[in-house]
């Protein structure tokens, strides 16, 4: 059997969000199965969870988003002593200002890294020169690949694909112990309304502006349609404004960023996401789905790819309020294909992203970096 690894992460902070939720999620599974994993980032307001899950921590002021700013430099020498103290054998980093971070420790150092693209990147120049990809670098689906290879020249012989995982038993665990009358009462839902959600950043390519016009088409047919957003972004306030000229005040909950998704989802009839440009994976959907909620995407990359239409969820035009309003009336006439089609989704979810195939992937591109 191989020997247990000592893993290091390099992440710019452990505030909510889906690279922590990944970090988190991977790296607690890996301690399960006797690695040591060690978490090098500025902090944040679920630094106490990851200590709970076992996780050693190590803080360092990440003050600067700026890959190229001079301030990172400071910050190699403390994480250059803190990797030959502990003699890691692999660093994994998950944001622009940690592989570079990282590609100046492995230099000093000697220890290999990889890196993880969580997303698309724009190739700006700087990127470009200072790519720091490690020596191997995981792609969270295969468009994700092949962007990195397209428009990042990064070798196909160092991309490693390895789906996002869910801890689907985990979830669905949080998801019985949820109240949904309770939740609903908190959150000002009235009883009996027909709750749409998405859970993404308030940002103009995540559609929620398409899901607020399909809604405002639907209101005088279904007076008991509600929206619940939830997450933060720079569109809360436009958002708000666009809710309120469609008449739609007391019909929709905007909610800050949850930790835990299966709150929002216990009290979720249609799982919703709307977005208009291209998803490095989509994670929430992949979650609703898992709790056996009828989803609706659009018709980009990679949603396009996790959902056949009318077989495991529903693919609209993105963009469209129109057919997404027409998904919405066929889900709600039609209850017993919605029920199907969303066991169907449960059931691909649960073959597809498999948190223990995640685990088992990350564990053998560690592996390779390592003999490289």
């Amino acid at each position: 059997m191989p020997g247990k690894l000592k893993i290091l992460h390099l992440t710019t902070h452990l505030n909510v969000g889906g690279i922590t939720n990944y970090l988190f999620i991977l790296g607690s599974r890996m301690i399960r199965e006797g690695h040591e994993v060690w978490a090098l980032s500025a902090g944040g307001d679920r630094a106490g969870r990851f200590a709970d899950a076992g996780f050693r921590l190590e803080t360092l002021p990440f003050r600067t988003k700026n890959f190229l700013d001079p301030r990172l430099l400071l910050l190699v020498p403390a994480a250059a002593r803190l990797v030959r103290r502990e003699c890691f054998d692999v660093i994994h980093a998950h944001t622009h200002v940690a592989q570079v971070l990282a590609a100046l420790v492995s230099r000093r150092t000697g220890v290999p890294y990889v890196t993880t693209a969580h997303g698309f990147f724009t190739p700006r120049l700087g990127r470009r020169l200072f790519g720091c990809w490690g020596t191997r670098v995981i792609a969270i689906s295969p468009l994700v690949g092949e962007d990195l290879n397209r428009r990042h020249r990064v070798a196909e012989t160092r991309i490693r694909m390895v789906l996002n995982g869910i801890d689907i038993d985990g979830l669905r665990r949080r998801a019985s112990e949820k109240n949904p009358g309770v939740i609903r009462r908190e959150w000002g839902i009235p009883e009996g309304a027909i709750v749409l959600a998405t859970v993404a950043r308030l940002v103009a390519d995540k559609g929620h502006r398409t899901l607020v016009e399909a809604a405002a088409r639907l209101k005088s047919r279904y007076p008991g349609l509600y929206l619940l957003f939830v997450g933060d972004g720079r569109e809360r306030e436009g958002l708000g404004r666009r809710v309120r000229r469609r008449g739609l005040e007391g019909h929709v909950k905007l909610l800050p960023s949850e930790e835990d998704i299966t709150k929002a989802l216990s009290v979720t009839d249609i799982y919703v996401h709307p977005v208009t440009s291209r998803e490095g994976f989509g994670l929430a959907v992949a979650e609703a789905m898992a709790l056996k909620k009828p989803v609706i995407v659009t018709d980009v990359p990679a949603l396009n790819r996790l959902i056949e239409d009318r077989v495991n969820g529903y693919v609209t035009a993105p963009g469209d309020p129109v057919p997404l309003a027409d998904t919405i009336i066929r889900l709600i006439e039609n209850p017993n294909e919605a029920r199907a089609v969303a066991g169907r989704g449960a059931a691909h979810v649960a073959g597809r992203c498999s948190l223990e195939r995640m685990v088992r992937e990350t564990e053998a591109v560690y592996r390779e970096a390592i003999a490289a």
